[in-house]
């Protein structure tokens, strides 16, 4: 058999399977939109992701007694079963956030809407014979893909982080003022007063001082300004006082109004410092990642402070800790802890420190979703090698007969390379492109309307094109014919070439298109044969 033969029957064979790969890929999408696929695995996937990997972990010893290793077994379970449950409601709650809820587009208008009602009563269908969970929960559909910014947003949104840090800076803030500013503020006015025998000196300003700290204070708790700013200010606050303090009754007496100054001076530069002294001051105040994911801890020494705040304050936090701690997974505690103490070490300053936080939680969330992806394409690969040999049955699309009739068959065999060039001179590009130059787009509305006949639907739009394929007599006859040939006994020969097809469709019409280019290629640069 000559090259150019050869080659022939490749760009045949290749035609019929980006052809009939066309058709297996507008099956498949219509069965993952009438499904959710990719919103089901997207909504399983983070369950997972959640719960964390399993525990498997092994029994200390071989010496354990029997016993013991059989309740260490069943609390392990136990403690699975119940981080994979509080893994599943985090993600309910998570989905009922506003940034991931808004990502769910629904259909609009009466006839669209009808129609999803349709889909939605197939799915519960599907579900209710395959014994399958709604993963939506109360919902009949999700988003199918959810950036990383906003799970993370919707993740420490849930976890209430921001509030509790802001109690916590509020609370420092006003421990810090009371024992740093007032306490000895307050100490060495008394001891001036005392000492010039005068119990009303500095009175206004001691009272314009106090109007000015709350209203920092105020404006902290409020968050009108940052922690720094707040410092900043405050700062500025015992500047002023000073200022005042001097232009008033301390200037009667030099020698302790010399005291009461450079004690004052002491105050500010405890606020004020150096680059590193007022960081570390900041870092006493605020509290850092490790404090924040602590909190999912109630042993630990941030969870009793936050709840002696709540009980000081008369705060109403206690039950929401609790709520938290109820919500968020144990495995998931333990992986926040981590990416907690991963930001840390990448930030220097603690001003950043939530947003790193962010980005590592977006890092980790990226990482898990390449994996799911991965599981999802050799999911959708198994789904498309079964919907390749639907087709092949359907189609009665037989490998070796395909071959066998290429390969001695010229006027077929030219029909079919004469027609591939075509569509090659009409510059296509793509898959998609020649999807629409064959009518797939027509097929796929035909299967859409009716699955059951999707052999009919696809002879009728690939009726224009001479394929060696299908159920008529002629085609049935000549398979039979080469049966007698076939040397492997008990095996019919098309349920091997049914096979094949079905393994070349699961390739993908990606991939057949790419290989039909090269190989038009490569026969281009020849001599066409003649005849």
């Amino acid at each position: 058999m000559s090259l150019p033969i050869v080659l022939e029957i490749a760009v045949g064979l290749i035609f019929i399977y980006l052809t009939l790969s066309l058709v297996a890929s507008e099956i498949q999408e219509i069965l993952s939109a009438l499904f959710q696929w990719r919103a089901e695995h997207l909504k399983r996937s983070i369950e997972q992701l959640l719960a964390g990997d399993i525990d498997t972990r092994k029994p200390d010893s071989e010496s354990d007694a029997l016993e013991s290793r059989k309740a260490e077994r069943k609390q392990r379970k136990a403690d699975q079963k119940y981080n994979a449950q509080a893994a599943k409601t985090l993600a309910d709650r998570l989905y009922d956030t506003p940034l991931i809820e808004n990502l769910n587009y629904e259909a609009q208008g009466p006839l669209a809407k009808g129609l999803r009602a349709i889909l939605h009563g197939i799915g519960a269908v599907y579900r209710t014979f395959t014994f399958s969970r709604n993963v939506f929960g109360d919902k009949t559909s999700g988003p199918s893909y959810i950036p990383a910014e906003t799970f993370a947003t919707s993740l420490i949104e849930r976890l209430q982080l921001a509030d509790f840090e802001q109690l916590l800076v509020r609370s420092r803030f006003k421990e810090f003022v009371e024992s740093e500013i007032h306490r000895p503020l307050y100490n060495s006015v008394h001891e001036l007063r005392a000492c010039l025998g005068n119990e009303d000196l500095l009175t206004a300003e001691v009272a314009y001082l106090n109007r000015g700290l709350t209203q920092i204070i105020a404006d902290l708790s409020a968050q009108r300004i940052p922690l720094d700013s707040a410092l900043q200010q405050l700062s500025l606050e015992l500047a002023t006082f000073e200022s005042m303090a001097a232009d008033g009754a301390i200037s009667a007496n030099s020698a302790m109004g010399q005291s009461f100054s450079t004690r004052l001076r002491y105050l500010r530069n405890g606020i004020d410092g150096h680059a590193q002294k007022n960081k570390a001051l900041l870092g006493r105040i605020q509290p850092g990642l490790t404090d924040l994911t602590a909190l999912l801890d109630p042993s630990s020494t941030t969870y009793a402070e936050l709840i002696a705040i709540a009980q000081r304050d008369g705060v109403a936090i206690e039950e929401t800790l609790q709520r938290v701690q109820d919500l968020i997974p144990p495995r998931l505690k333990e992986s926040l802890k981590a990416l907690g103490s991963r930001a840390e070490r990448k930030v220097k300053a603690t001003g950043d420190e939530v947003q790193q936080f962010q980005a590592e939680i977006e890092e980790w969330f990226n990482h898990g979703m390449e994996r799911a992806s991965g599981v999802y394409r050799r999911n959708a690969k198994g789904i498309g090698l079964l919907i390749g040999l639907a087709i092949a049955f359907a189609l009665n699309a037989d490998t070796f007969y395909m071959f066998q009739r290429l390969s001695t068959d010229q006027a077929i065999r030219s029909s079919i390379v004469q027609t591939a060039e075509r569509l090659e001179v009409r510059g296509i590009s793509s898959p998609e492109a020649l999807a629409t130059d064959l009518s797939i787009d027509q097929l796929s509305e035909q299967i859409e309307g009716d699955l059951r006949s999707v052999g009919l639907a696809v002879e009728k739009t690939l009726a224009d094109y001479p394929l060696p394929i299908g159920r008529t007599p002629n085609v049935l006859a000549a398979q039979q014919r080469a049966q007698a040939d076939w040397p492997i006994p008990f095996i019919p020969q098309r349920l091997i070439g049914w096979g094949v097809t079905a393994l070349a469709l699961s390739m993908g019409a990606s991939f057949w298109f790419d290989v039909l280019r090269k190989v038009t290629s490569v026969r281009a640069s020849g001599n066409k044969p003649k005849g």
